[in-house]
């Protein structure tokens, strides 16, 4: 790389980030930095495993602006490139480096829920299969969570195994 080249963030289409960062590499050549995670959500018919980018709509190229950002624009899924007003933002070269420390396995990590005391739940199995919750106590000799359940119209605290339910996020890095 020289030293016009700098990474750029670049937004994609929605649910677009892998099929962008293939035709950034194959068709512009350009490095491209892409993290995935992988992990659990709840559906109504259990568990089940998702992939998704780490930033959703997002991912990261490398390139000299001033030669290669139209072509780069011209890819299907690029939307734009993120900036402030006309200006470009680059995006420093420790920030990329730090992600790609993190992240392994072709740019994917699985991320494992982490329950807390007061968080919301799904059911996922057990006989309150699809029930929302309320984790109460965390019981971890045990492998168990305590979570208050509405039950016929009363609040109601029980013992499930940890493995029967799943922090109700819509994406792992949208905790707070």
């Amino acid at each position: 790389m020289t030293d016009s080249t700098h990474w750029y963030c670049v937004r994609t289409k929605p649910k677009n980030e892998r099929l962008t960062s293939q035709l950034l590499r194959t068709e512009v050549g350009l490095p491209v930095f892409c993290p995935f995670i992988r992990f659990e959500r709840a559906r109504r018919t259990g568990r089940t495993w998702v992939t998704e980018a780490m930033f959703p709509g997002y991912i990261f190229a490398r390139m000299d602006y001033t030669t290669q950002h139209r072509h780069l624009r011209s890819i299907r899924g690029v939307i734009t490139i993120v900036g402030f007003g006309d200006n470009p933002a680059i995006v420093p070269d420790s920030i990329v480096e730090e992600l790609r420390r993190e992240v392994r396995d072709e740019e994917t990590i699985v991320i494992q829920p982490e329950i807390a005391i007061g968080e919301e739940v799904n059911v996922v199995a057990g006989p309150f299969q699809g029930l929302r919750a309320v984790v109460s106590r965390v019981l971890p000799a045990r492998e168990r969570v305590a979570v208050l359940l509405e039950v016929l119209g009363m609040e109601r605290e029980v013992e499930v195994a940890a493995a029967a339910i799943l922090p109700d996020l819509p994406h792992p890095m949208s905790r707070s």
